[in-house]
């Protein structure tokens, strides 16, 4: 059987969603004869190759803001990929202008006495992230301060154009014939945009590569900490979304005696305020994006405390990947968090409460080791990428088995799951 990911969020500093994809390719690699297909935007257009596995590159301008992020900008040339390599099913990881492609390459095949299984996995909330909050901020930042009026205008604008963004993204998941949410609250927010049958399949995690026992005391003393002092600890994109500048506050709030030091490690628009603020706050370390995954296990390891105040998060994938390191964790109380850290596995907080969050990294401390041993049982017991697969693929097996016509591969005797 033939795979094929389409997404804008693949390219070196990407986070979550490039873990996901290479995860997914490495089952398929190692648990099945299937193939898998990635088709990215791209500085130019190009091909690479390998063992049942081929990545396209379609030539893309950079998002405006951005310095890895591209937006496909030809769906025609993603429509010529997807006709020449004639996957079994298509996921998409992105809601602009793929999915156009996408369909038009199932009616391609409906339209010759074949079919094809399209999915769509809910890995960014664009509605919240992209439009909501950032409209909103500008809004405070720019316009309450001069115009009650005008705020109010503005504040009309914005939940006009959230609606219409919802309207779209429930339109694209209505299209496809599979939506797959990463965790139950986030299938509760594809039903508020109209989607009631979304299909949870939770991301995973390398449980040997991320695990306590990587702890290094002298990549600690490498980037500013002592033994004695309370790292904490977070890996993500450094934008406004994810509200990186809190936890800098945060920091500034936390009791001298914690010793505190705060890593943040990541790529971003946001990358040069942090830096700057990184040459008047000591205590600030801003590393650079980690591409060595055991690096990145070692940093996780060696940290004390995993930090995050973004309240638009569908998953959390760093999240369980600081808790299979052993490290409590310290949120907000929104998005994929909630789900992330029960009960005894950290603590969450008000969404923009940098004083909150203090108080509540200073309680995670006083009980840090405690936690970490449960939050390492609980992602043992829950989290593991080859059930996250094992799990994937089931559901589009039984949409498979649903279509009155063959699949490409099927047509031509070369179906196989392994």
């Amino acid at each position: 059987m033939r795979f094929c990911d389409i997404t804008i969020a693949y390219n070196r500093e990407s986070g979550g969603i490039r873990t996901y994809i290479d995860q997914k390719r490495r089952y398929l690699l190692e648990n099945t004869d299937d193939e898998h297909l990635l088709i990215v935007p791209g500085e130019s257009d190009g091909i690479e190759r390998g063992p049942r596995t081929a990545t396209i590159s379609i030539a893309s301008p950079l998002l405006p803001g951005q310095d890895t992020y591209r937006l496909f900008v030809r769906p025609d040339k993603i429509l010529a990929a997807l006709r020449e390599s004639a996957p079994d099913i298509v996921e998409l990881g992105s809601y602009y202008l793929a999915p156009w492609a996408a369909w038009g390459y199932r009616q391609g095949l409906r339209n010759t006495g074949l079919d094809c299984i399209i999915g769509c996995y809910f890995h960014t909330d664009v509605a919240n992230a992209y439009v909501n909050a950032p409209l909103r901020s500008l809004s405070k930042e720019w316009v309450e301060p001069h115009s009650e009026t005008l705020a109010t205008l503005a504040n009309q604008l914005t939940q006009i154009a959230e609606v219409g963004a919802e309207r779209y993204i429930a339109t694209v998941f209505g299209l496809c014939d599979l939506a797959i949410a990463p965790s139950p609250a986030q299938a509760a927010r594809l039903a508020e945009y109209g989607i009631d049958e979304a299909e949870v399949v939770p991301l995973g995690v390398d449980l040997e590569l991320f695990d306590p026992c990587r702890r290094s005391e002298s990549l600690r003393s490498a980037h500013g900490a002592k033994p004695e002092s309370l790292v904490l600890l977070y890996v993500g994109r450094l934008s406004n979304e994810k509200r990186v500048l809190l936890l800098v506050e945060a920091l500034k709030r936390l009791p001298e005696d914690l010793e505190p030091v705060l890593w943040i490690v990541g790529q971003g628009p946001l990358r040069d305020a942090l830096t700057d603020l990184a040459t008047r706050t000591p205590s600030l370390h801003v590393l650079p994006y980690c591409h060595d995954r055991n690096e990145l296990a070692r940093l996780m390891a060696s940290a004390d405390i995993y930090v995050s105040a973004g309240p638009y998060e569908t998953f959390g994938l760093s999240v369980i990947e600081a808790q299979a390191s052993g490290a409590p964790v310290v949120g907000v109380r929104a998005g994929a968090l909630i789900d992330r850290v029960p009960e005894g596995l950290g603590y969450l907080g008000p969404v923009d409460d940098a004083q909150a969050m203090a108080d509540n990294i200073v309680r995670a401390a006083a009980e840090r080791e405690a936690i970490g041993r449960r939050a390492r049982r609980h992602v043992e017991t829950h989290f593991a990428w080859d059930r996250t697969f094992r799990q994937l693929m089931a559901r589009y097996e039984t949409k498979i088995r649903g279509l009155s016509a063959p699949i490409p591969s099927a047509r031509h005797g070369a179906h196989s799951t392994g």
